[in-house]
């Protein structure tokens, strides 16, 4: 059965084309033709269609409002229907699809629908001219009525007849795009319906194909690859000699080994932006060199040998041999070298790591290094990033072996920045960002463009403490041009993707600018079993270095910030290293006379940097306790007193406590008050304690309150208001005295002895330390009776008791020493030299008085530091005149 005719055969195209011209020839036209279509065709719901269609177009037609709506309505009618039979022609009945639903995304997802749900989307059609039928009537009516009350009511009822027929053009528009999508799926369905059998049939072919395609693309590759035409590769002339500084000995290392045998084999090892390559070019440019090797020394970049064949093809092109398609093309280059018996031949193959990290070649790449090793009258440098040999088992590399390529000294440093940049030869801060980029010959070149550039070192300084390797970074730059871009080559290395581990540890070790004590390891990253096989694979890829007594691995500066930028620690992992170092300094205060202070002092010994880079990072870190990260910067702060006093950890954490509005910022602020008021900074200490004092009493701790008053009055005394000063320690010790607290109380009597000191009372202030000392022995405070006896001694001296005053500095000097008071130690030192200085006996005078010199310079002690100075120079002019 075929639809559109009654003989059961397809409408005629040009009748079809008839109705598509009729739609734009007329309505008449068309109301005629589509009567033909009614009157011929037997199918119910396509005859129902057209009769409708008919009597839309005749309404259409005799409505004379809303002239242009009607004559699109009558276009859009039979165009519809031409849609809906042009895609029913000629198509036999078992052909028709037999399931839809309403509306494009339902149809899209269902197979063929057969012709009962086609008639029903036919009979929706057929509703909805229906629909439009009606609406026309009304419009018919309300328009063929003389009177309608008036111009106004006529206007309101012509906008009210446009909004019907609007309306009725979108519903027929709905209606033919749900019938065209219908209908193109169905076609697509059918489509794919007719080639299931040929897929089935081709089934077994297509396994075959699957299985041969990824063998047929390796043959195509490795083919393309190997018929390279030689303009296509690296440039293999021999670059020129450059400017190196502090590789003199490397380089002559080197050379004594290439001069020094039949033939040799060397590999220049490190991290990426080390200088490899300028170590290598300056060994091949030695006049030595060029004496045994002639014209003989030949130059292979290896950065683009990204295939075994490109490898090869650049040792063929490196040696000028011909064309070929031969097939053993790595043969022809050995045969080469076999003719030259009696010529020394020198290899350089830069950048080796390239084709060795070829994933799944390591072993071809292996095989071409080790027999190109074994020709007799073959030399080769290899340079490669990293930190181990490749092929140990079978090449025999040349000793003494070179060793991994350091950072350059301080020196060479400096040579190799001014030498971009002669300007700023003289300026202070230059080591300091040498020290910060590890001395790096890559970082530091790019940085001192930068600086000819125009840059000033002080905005270096602060570029890097905000930006690091990004700035570092040029855009489209390599990995000679860009610090970024070498070190990602180093992570991205097949080596460390083998191991997950190691991008971890490295992320762990790259926040610890002093590096991490292998026995520390394990407590520090309990996440990380696997950390010792993670330690080698980032020493094979040069990531990581040992320090000089192979007890600690440390990553170089900028190493560190590319990973701390583009590999950040896991939150768990950095909960894991906080809690390791928080446990490094026990919660309370610190100070020398203290039972764990020693200990304390010698478990941070070689950890302050770290410690200070955890905590600014954890400062800063919201998602985790920042009061407990203040309260480790407090008793961190107070610790470091003793010893070498700093104050950055301390000064972040004011900032943070003061926008968290923390009680640990009076904490915070008298400690650092008196950190730099023992360097001397006494005016500088004072606004920061007497703001300490204002946050004591807002949070009610009264007897730290008083503790502050009592360090004010001390900085009085020290500017010469003595009046007012023991007003204030007479009123603190009061108040401490109230509140119990003996040993504080105890310390204000030592401030009211020391403001005597001072004023150079030497007699009552010899009494009140007397009085202090007994008061701390009684609560056993160490401390505070060392303390006593030193200016116990000094106040002796000072009234010319030299002997009584001697033996009491040198009991003080014993307790500070044990204690770790390095402040007290320095003290008794110079008072010591200036009483031997006084008896006489100046070679020991002068050697307590450079102890303590050397101690207040270690406490960046300025003051002190003078004084020492200026009595290391009265012995050395008593020395003279003897």
């Amino acid at each position: 059965m075929r639809f559109l005719t009654s003989s059961n055969a397809p409408a005629s195209p040009s009748a079809m084309a008839s109705i598509q011209t009729a739609t734009v020839a007329g309505v008449q036209i068309s109301l005629t033709l589509l009567e033909k279509v009614m009157d011929g065709t037997q199918i119910p719901v396509v005859k129902g269609l057209a009769g409708a269609a008919v009597e839309i177009i005749k309404i259409a037609k005799s409505i004379q409002a809303n002239r242009e709506e009607c004559d699109d309505l009558t276009k859009r009618t039979t165009s519809l229907l031409v849609v809906i039979l042009g895609s029913l022609s000629g198509q036999p009945e078992d052909a028709i699809p037999h399931h839809v639903k309403s509306g494009v995304e339902r149809l899209t997802r269902r197979a063929l629908i057969d012709y009962l749900v086609l008639s029903t989307l036919l009979i929706c059609l057929d509703s909805d001219f229906q629909v439009v039928l009606a609406e026309l009537q009304i419009i018919k009516t309300r328009t063929g009525k003389s009177n309608f009350g008036g111009l106004a009511r006529a206007i309101l009822y012509h906008m009210d007849n446009s909004d019907k027929l609007k309306t009725c053009l979108v519903r027929l528009q709905w209606a033919m795009d749900e019938f065209q999508v219908t209908t193109k799926v169905d076609s697509c369905l059918k489509d794919l319906e007719r080639h299931e059998e040929l897929r089935q049939g081709q089934k077994e072919m297509r396994e075959e194909m699957r299985e041969g395609f990824s063998e047929i693309r390796r043959v195509v590759k490795e083919q393309s690859t190997a018929s390279v035409e030689s303009d296509t590769l690296p440039t293999t002339v021999l670059p020129p000699d450059p400017k190196i500084f502090g590789r003199h000995d490397y380089v002559e290392m080197a050379i004594v080994v290439l001069i020094s045998n039949g033939s040799a084999r060397l590999a220049i090892l490190g991290p990426g932006g080390m200088g490899k390559t300028c170590v290598s070019l300056k060994i091949v440019h030695d006049g030595r060199i060029i004496k045994r090797f002639g014209k003989n020394r030949y130059w292979v970049p290896c950065e683009q040998a990204t295939s075994v064949n490109l490898l090869i093809e650049l040792l063929a092109k490196t040696l000028n041999l011909p064309s070929s398609t031969s097939s053993d093309r790595f043969g022809e280059v050995v045969a080469w070298l076999e003719k030259c018996l009696h010529v020394h031949v020198l290899f350089v193959l830069d950048n080796f790591e390239t084709p060795w990290d070829i994933e799944g070649q390591q072993s071809n790449v292996a095989d071409i290094l080790t027999r190109l090793s074994s020709i007799p009258s073959v030399s080769l440098i290899l340079t490669m990033r990293g930190g181990q040999y490749p092929s140990e088992e079978t090449i025999d590399w040349s000793t003494p072996r070179l060793p991994p390529l350091a950072p350059l000294d301080i020196t060479a440093a400096q040579q190799a920045f001014v030498r971009i940049s002669p300007d700023v030869a003289d300026d202070p801060e230059l080591g300091t960002l040498l020290q910060k980029l590890d001395r790096m010959p890559l970082a530091l070149t790019l940085m001192a463009k930068l600086s000819a550039a125009g840059e000033t070192i002080s905005d270096l300084l602060s570029q890097w403490s905000s930006e690091r390797t990004r700035m570092l970074a040029q855009p489209g730059g390599d990995r000679r041009n860009s610090i970024e871009v070498s070190i990602k080559l180093s992570i991205d290395s097949r080596t460390i993707k083998g191991n997950p581990d190691a991008i971890r540890l490295l992320s762990v070790l790259a926040m610890l600018p002093a590096g991490a004590s292998l026995t520390q390891i394990s407590d520090m990253c309990p996440s990380i079993p696997g950390w010792k096989v993670a330690i080698r694979v980032l020493r094979a890829a040069a990531l990581v270095y040992d320090s000089a007594d192979k007890r600690r691995v440390q990553v170089l500066s900028p190493i560190q910030s590319y990973v701390s930028l583009h590999h950040r620690l896991e939150q768990d992992a950095l909960k894991d290293l906080r809690a390791s170092y928080y446990k490094l300094v026990p919660l309370g205060k610190i100070f020398p006379g203290h039972p764990e202070f020693n200990e304390i002092a010698e478990r941070l010994s070689k950890e302050e940097a770290n410690m200070e880079a955890v905590l600014i990072n954890a400062l800063h870190d919201s998602s985790h306790d920042v009061e407990e990260a203040l309260q480790v910067c407090w008793c961190y702060t107070s610790y470091l007193q003793w010893k070498q006093p700093r104050s950055e950890v301390v000064v972040e954490a004011i900032q943070v406590a003061r926008a968290m509005r923390s009680p640990l910022l009076a904490d915070c602020l008298m400690v650092y008050g008196t950190t730099i008021r023992g360097q001397g900074k006494h005016k500088a200490s004072q606004p920061l304690l007497e703001e300490a004092l204002a946050e004591y009493k807002k949070i009610g701790n009264y007897k730290l309150a008083a503790r502050c008053q009592s360090l004010l009055g001390n900085i009085l005394a020290i500017q010469g208001h003595h009046d007012k000063a023991q007003s204030l320690f007479q009123e603190a010790r009061t108040s401490l005295i109230d509140f119990g607290a003996t040993e504080d109380a105890a310390w204000c009597l030592w401030e009211i002895a020391q403001s005597f000191y001072l004023q150079r009372k030497y007699k009552p202030a010899c009494a009140a330390f007397t009085q202090a000392r007994s008061e701390f022995e009684d609560v056993n405070s160490r401390r505070g009776s060392a303390s006593c006896l030193m200016f116990i001694g000094a106040s002796l001296r000072n009234q010319g008791q030299d002997d009584e005053a001697q033996s009491a500095l040198e009991k003080a000097l014993t307790e500070m020493t044990e204690m770790g008071n390095h402040t007290g130690v320095a003290r008794c030192f110079r008072e010591l030299g200036r009483i031997l200085a006084h008896k006489g006996e100046h070679s020991v005078a002068l050697t307590k008085l450079k102890q303590a010199h050397t101690i207040y310079t270690q406490l960046g002690d300025i003051s002190w530091i003078a004084r020492c100075e200026r009595d290391i120079k009265n012995v050395n002019v008593a020395v003279s005149e003897e």
